[in-house]
């Protein structure tokens, strides 16, 4: 590819990013810019992996994430290769010590493994095994002896707990997260405090065997810091279905409540939180942490209430107005230790590498919060979202669909009744934008079409059921109505609260119903398996009666078609389309999801089958990404070829569930899918007839690439790509910077990731 081609791509989505689009945005960036080269300019990279740099590169790595900085990249590459991608060094593990040290026997202490979570982004950036080889080993080792006390200090929080979500996310080792949560359970046993919500640092300082000057409880605000900062990096990346999320999230939010409460009202906290008088004075690293955890609280949802928003604000107002020196440096950093010391003198020039990095992270995700609705490529998909959407939703909640809609059908169209247009036009639109739609009001103009797309389907869904409504769908003839049937059911399982909640009971029952009648069908031997199980394990999941049968059916098909690599057979026989796209992955997830979400036990392990379905989907999002072309486009081969960007569904699947492969960051997925849309659906292409539905064709109107079975109702699958929209608008995914993607790097001279078989694994024995 010619370097101007890259060149123009890489700044369109960096135009395109909405990067710095408010005069504060842009400052907070700069402020970034500043803090972060003063440091590296003054700073070799060639120092040791002990806690105090290793929180300096988490935040470091934040702050290249948002900016796409390669130089702040090439800085934490450096120091992890200086360290041979290894905290502390001893290879004999007999010596292996976790108590406090300093030396490389303490290889299992907290403070010497931080690192790890720098080399695991480094890793998921471009993947190298000798990357993690390390961690890995001395993490796994760990997890296999009895001891569980390893977190008897605060700090160890934030040191650790990410390793493990960050490495469980890699490996799959549902082992991390086991140990993750009983870990946290002794380290709560030895210095929590639940009536106030907070840590204490250790035992020594437990309440009342410790008192401050006054008798007061001594919560020290950067052991607090740590651990609020280190909560919300875990909830970054636990698993949706993880058995124990809810005590993490309610950990941080009480925990929320417990620190903004001893805020000062300058904005800082002191160094003893609850007793101001122990140790006077401003305090940056502990406020630049409760700062960075209040804002991603805030901009993930968790921290709903103005309280939270107030107390962040006044934090930042410290952090850029007090602490922030004008060389550059950050200021009133208490000095390495481990407690609020009374008369210890902290100033302007108290500087550190792990203020720093605390510093980077809080304002880092000060500008995800300030750039949440200035995303130029969410507000290209949001709009174009809207323009697919609204012709659709705004006549069926009326009951005009079928009055207005201008349907066109395939030039070898097999004659059945067309009728099915309708059908098959609402349920993949829906199952593309539910996760979109349910997302909570926002007082954006994004949020208000939003609101009003929600209100209008709510109308619509009402009036597929409805035998009286003119827009009643085509529920009881054909064999066409069971595909999109489940994709119907798709989309009530992606906004499980927004859209199947509240709708009425006699609306809830006639969907029971119209679902259940459809067992008449009986599917061919492809694809079409899914769409049953799709179905009736969402019965199972609203708590209707359901089949097993044609569920676990279904699943032991759809493991005797895996061809291997992330493929599947469409049946007994390959065929080289993206039906692994438009259905297998996703449909099998989710039909295992939602037997796992209804507490079904039955023949088939559904949870283990999920961890086994959830690794080969990644793996094909890996191999969607590298269909992607440098300029935007990807190999059309197959049937139906119409359904356009439905053939990204995985990839964007896997961004929305957090799930993205090693290899595959969120800037660089965004820049793909966005640079393919645009190309896809560029104005001067006839993507859309007068009456502002979808024209049947690729990238424009091609009617002879159309099957003896596609309408234009057909074409709404490519709604299927909108899947990451049910991210915040402040999520990486929306803030990152744009990033080259795979083969924009290959055909530049970038270094990329090799490809490689992922070997599956062993199919779960059923249970009896």
């Amino acid at each position: 590819m010619k370097t101007g081609i890259l060149t123009a791509l890489l700044l369109a989505g960096a135009l395109c990013s909405g990067a710095a689009t408010t005069k504060e945005s842009k400052d907070v960036r700069a402020m970034i810019s500043k803090v972060n080269d003063t440091w590296q300019q003054h700073n070799s990279p060639e120092t040791w992996a002990f806690w105090d740099n290793a929180a300096y590169h988490t935040g470091n790595m934040e702050a290249y994430f948002l900016t796409g900085n390669e130089n702040w990249l090439d800085y934490s590459r450096r120091w992890a290769e200086h360290n041979q991608w290894k905290g502390a060094k001893s290879d004999n593990r007999a010596a292996w010590k976790y108590d406090y040290g300093e030396d490389d026997e303490h290889v299992l202490f907290g403070d010497w493994q931080i690192c790890f979570q720098t080399y695991a982004d480094l890793y998921n950036i471009l993947p190298e095994d000798h990357k993690i080889r390390r961690a890995r080993e001395v993490m796994e080792y760990e997890m296999s002896t009895p001891a569980n006390d390893y977190w008897w200090w605060s700090d160890g929080l934030y040191m650790v707990m990410p390793v493990m979500t960050k490495l469980h996310k890699i490996t799959g080792n549902r082992k991390y997260l086991d140990k993750l949560y009983e870990y946290v359970l002794v380290s709560d046993s030895i210095m929590y405090d639940a009536s106030e919500g907070l840590y204490y640092r250790d035992a020594k300082y437990v309440y009342p065997k410790h008192k401050s000057i006054n008798g007061k409880k001594d919560f020290w605000a950067r052991g607090d810091g740590w651990v609020l900062a280190g909560l919300a990096k875990v909830l970054k990346d636990l698993p949706e279905d993880y058995a124990h999320r809810k005590f993490f999230e309610d950990k941080f939010v009480r925990m929320a409540d417990g620190v903004i409460a001893l805020q000062q009202p300058e904005g800082h906290w002191t160094r003893s939180m609850a007793d101001p008088e122990h140790a006077p004075g401003y305090e940056t690293s502990g406020t630049a942490f409760f700062t960075y955890g209040l804002l991603w609280g805030i901009n993930n949802g968790y921290l709903t209430d103005a309280k939270y928003l107030d107390a962040a604000l006044k934090g930042w107002k410290y952090l850029s107005s007090v602490a922030l020196q004008k060389d550059g440096s950050v200021g009133y950093v208490q000095p390495i230790g481990e407690k609020a010391i009374p008369g210890q003198v902290v100033d302007r020039n108290s500087v550190s590498n792990f203020g720093t990095g605390a510093f980077l992270l809080a304002a880092c995700e000060y500008v995800r919060y300030l750039e949440r609705e200035s995303s130029g490529d969410r507000a290209f998909w949001s709009d174009l979202a809207w323009k697919i959407a609204h012709p659709v939703l705004s006549n069926m909640a009326e009951g005009k669909l079928r009055e207005n809609m201008q349907v066109e059908v395939s030039p070898n169209w097999d004659g059945r009744d067309k009728a099915v247009t309708y059908m098959e036009t609402f349920g993949r639109l829906m199952a593309g934008i539910a996760p979109w739609l349910s997302l909570p009001d926002d007082g954006t103009a994004e949020g208000s079409r939003r609101a009003q797309l929600r209100q209008w389907a709510l109308k619509a869904y009402a009036n597929a059921v409805d035998p009286d409504s003119p827009d009643y769908l085509l529920w009881r003839s054909e064999g066409q109505p069971l595909v999109d049937a489940a994709y119907i059911a798709e989309s009530f399982i992606r906004g499980y609260e927004a859209l199947w909640m509240p709708l009425d009971d006699t609306t809830k029952q006639r969907y029971i119903d119209e679902f259940t009648r459809l067992r008449r069908i009986d599917p061919p031997y492809t694809n079409w398996l899914l769409f049953s199980s799709t179905i009736e394990s969402f019965l199972a999941k609203a708590g209707a009666t359901y089949d097993e049968f044609r569920i676990n059916s279904a699943i032991r098909k759809v493991e005797e078609w895996y061809t291997g690599d992330g493929w599947y057979a469409d049946g007994p026989e390959f065929a080289f389309d993206y039906y692994s796209s438009y259905v297998f992955h996703p449909m099998y997830l989710e039909t295992l999801q939602n037997m796992k979400d209804a507490g079904k036990y039955s023949r088939i392990d559904y949870g283990r089958y999920y961890d086994r379905a959830l690794r080969r989907a990644r793996k094909y999002s890996i191999v969607l990404e590298r269909m992607i072309s440098p300029e935007g486009t990807f190999p059309v081969f197959g049937r139906s070829i119409p359904y356009r960007m439905a053939a990204m569904q995985p990839l964007a699947m896997m961004a929305w569930k957090g799930q993205l492969p090693e290899g595959l960051t969120h800037g660089q997925v965004r820049a793909a899918l966005s640079t393919t849309m645009r190309r896809m659906f560029a104005d001067d292409k006839e993507n859309f007839n007068d009456g502002g539905f979808l024209t049947i064709g690729f990238a424009g109107r091609q009617p002879n690439v159309a099957d003896w079975y596609t309408n234009n109702g057909s074409l709404y699958m490519t709604s299927l790509s909108f899947l990451p929209l049910g991210l915040p608008a402040s999520h990486p995914f929306w803030t990152d910077a744009a990033q080259p993607w795979t083969q924009c790097k290959a055909w530049s001279g970038k270094p990329f990731p090799k490809d490689h078989l992922w070997k599956d694994s062993k199919r779960p024995d059923d249970r009896f």
